[in-house]
C-alpha cells in the first residue's frame, strides 16, 4: 500500500499503471488535497471513480485535481442553436473560438457540413437545469461552409486574431497520413468571404488542432505567444500524437504569408507523443483492451489545450472512455443487440468528459518532448450529460467555455450542444 501511494503521488512510470489500473478502480485509496507534495504531482482516485456525485447547475461538482490547482466557479450555460440551408447545430463538431470584440463564440456545426456560425454570448448565463428553459444565444452570423475548396473534412481548431479566424482542419480518414493542407484564414467579420488558399501547419495531424494564446507569464520561457496542438481524435491513429501535444507557433506568420502559395507555418514541438515504442504517453494505449489506463486510451480525445494564466499548467479538456469496463472493436455492448461500428466500451455509459494537467516547466527541462506525463487527470462532470467536444478560453475574464455534445436537446430528434462556462484562475 505504501508503495502504491508513493507511485500515485510521483507518477513514476506509465507502463506499470496499465497493470494496476483496474486494481485502483476497484480498491479506492483516499488521497486528499493535503497530500499534495511540493511538485504538485498528485492523482486523486475520486476523480476516476466509477460512481460519482451528480453535478447540477446550482450544485456543480468540481474535480479534486482541478480544485488543487485553481479557483473554479461555474458561471452558467447557454444554447447555440442555429439553422439555415447550409447547416445547423445538431450533431455539431463543437469546435469553438472566442471573439473578444463581439464577446461571442464561433462554433463548427453539423459534422457533415463543415460550417461555422457566430453566436453572441448572453450577458447573463442560465442556471436552469432543463435545456428548454435555457435561452438560445443570438446568432450574429449564420452557418457558412468553410472547407469546400480543400481536401480536409473535419474542423479541428479555431483562433480569432486581428479580425481573422484561423481554422485548422484534417481528413477524418487519412490512410497515408500524408495530408499537409490544414490551415485557412477566414474574414471573422464576414465568414461568407471565401479564403484565398490553404496553408500547412508544420507537424501535420500531430499539431493541426486546437490553438490558444500563451499567457504573458510563460511567453519568454516558450519564446512564443501562441500554441497549437492535437491528439488522436479521428481514424488512422498512427499519424497522431498519442496524447495531447503542444507546439508553439506565430499566427502573425499566418496573417502575413501569401495564402495563394503553399506557405508552411513553422512550429516548435514542446510536447508530442509519436506512435513509436517508447514515445507514447501510455505505451500501447491505442490498442483495444480490457485494462484501460486512466491516463490515456484508444478512445481518448484531447479536444482543447491552453496554459492557465499566472501558472505553468497546460490544461487539456476532452473525453476518455473504458477505464471501468474496457474497450473492444465491433463488440456488442452490454444491454445492446447490434455490434458497434468500430471501437467502443463494453459498458455504454463508460464514457466521460475528462481533463489532463501538464507542467510546462517540466516540458522545457526534459530531454525529449514525450517525456512529460500529466500530474493530474480525471473526469469532469459538468451539469449536463454529454462529452466535451470543443472549448475556448477568454483570457481577459478567465472564462473557459466548453461545448457539451447533445446536451441542449429539447425535442425527440434535435441534438445541439450546450455551452457551459467556468471561471478558472490561479490559486
Amino acid at each position: 500500500m505504501k508503495y502504491l501511494k508513493k507511485f500515485l503521488l510521483t507518477a513514476l512510470t506509465v507502463s506499470s499503471f496499465l497493470s494496476i489500473a483496474q486494481t485502483i478502480t476497484n480498491n479506492p485509496i483516499k488521497i486528499n488535497i493535503a497530500d499534495i507534495n511540493k511538485n504538485n504531482k498528485v492523482f486523486f482516485e475520486e476523480d476516476i471513480a466509477a460512481v460519482m456525485p451528480e453535478s447540477t447547475p446550482t450544485n456543480p461538482i468540481y474535480p479534486l485535481g482541478l480544485q488543487a490547482q485553481f479557483s473554479l466557479k461555474y458561471k452558467g450555460a447557454f444554447r447555440v442553436n442555429a439553422t439555415n440551408s447550409v447547416s445547423n447545430s445538431n450533431y455539431a463538431v463543437g469546435t469553438l473560438a472566442y471573439n473578444p470584440n463581439h464577446h461571442s463564440i464561433f462554433m463548427a456545426g453539423h459534422s457533415h457540413h463543415n460550417a461555422i456560425a457566430e453566436f453572441e454570448i448572453p450577458i447573463s448565463l442560465s442556471f436552469e437545469p432543463r435545456a428548454k428553459d435555457i435561452p438560445n444565444a443570438q446568432v450574429l452570423q449564420n452557418y457558412v461552409r468553410a472547407l469546400d475548396n480543400i481536401r480536409t473534412n473535419r474542423i479541428t481548431g479555431m483562433l480569432y486574431k486581428n479580425d481573422k479566424l484561423l481554422v485548422s482542419s484534417e481528413i477524418w480518414y487519412d490512410g497515408s497520413g500524408g495530408n499537409t493542407d490544414n490551415l485557412q484564414v477566414l474574414n471573422a467579420s464576414d465568414l461568407s468571404e471565401k479564403p484565398k488558399g490553404v496553408l500547412k501547419i508544420e507537424g501535420k495531424a500531430r499539431a493541426a488542432g486546437y490553438m490558444s494564446k500563451i499567457p504573458e507569464n510563460m511567453r519568454s520561457k516558450l519564446n512564443a505567444d501562441y500554441l497549437v496542438g492535437w491528439s488522436s481524435v479521428y481514424s488512422i491513429t498512427s499519424r497522431y500524437s498519442q496524447g495531447p501535444s503542444l507546439f508553439t507557433f506565430n499566427p502573425n506568420q499566418v496573417l502575413n504569408i501569401n495564402p495563394d502559395g503553399n506557405g508552411v507555418i513553422n512550429t516548435k514541438a514542446i510536447q508530442v507523443y509519436p506512435l513509436e515504442k517508447g514515445t507514447q504517453l501510455v505505451e500501447g494505449a491505442n490498442d483495444y483492451q480490457k485494462n484501460v489506463s486512466p491516463i490515456w486510451g484508444a478512445l481518448s480525445r484531447g479536444i482543447y489545450g491552453f496554459i492557465v494564466p499566472n501558472t505553468s499548467t497546460f490544461m487539456v479538456v476532452g473525453s476518455h472512455a473504458g477505464i471501468h469496463s474496457g474497450i473492444g472493436y465491433k463488440i456488442i455492448q452490454q444491454g445492446k443487440t447490434g455490434a458497434c461500428s468500430g471501437g467502443c466500451t463494453y459498458k455504454p455509459d463508460d464514457n466521460y468528459s475528462y481533463f489532463w494537467l501538464f507542467n510546462v516547466n517540466e516540458m522545457l527541462t526534459t530531454e525529449n518532448p514525450w517525456d512529460v506525463k500529466p500530474f493530474s487527470y480525471g473526469k469532469w462532470r459538468t451539469p449536463f450529460d454529454g462529452r466535451i467536444i470543443g472549448a475556448t478560453f477568454d483570457d481577459t475574464n478567465n472564462i473557459l467555455y466548453m461545448s457539451i455534445s447533445g446536451a441542449a436537446r429539447t425535442g425527440e430528434y434535435d441534438r445541439p450542444p450546450m455551452i457551459v462556462a467556468y471561471n478558472v484562475t490561479a490559486k
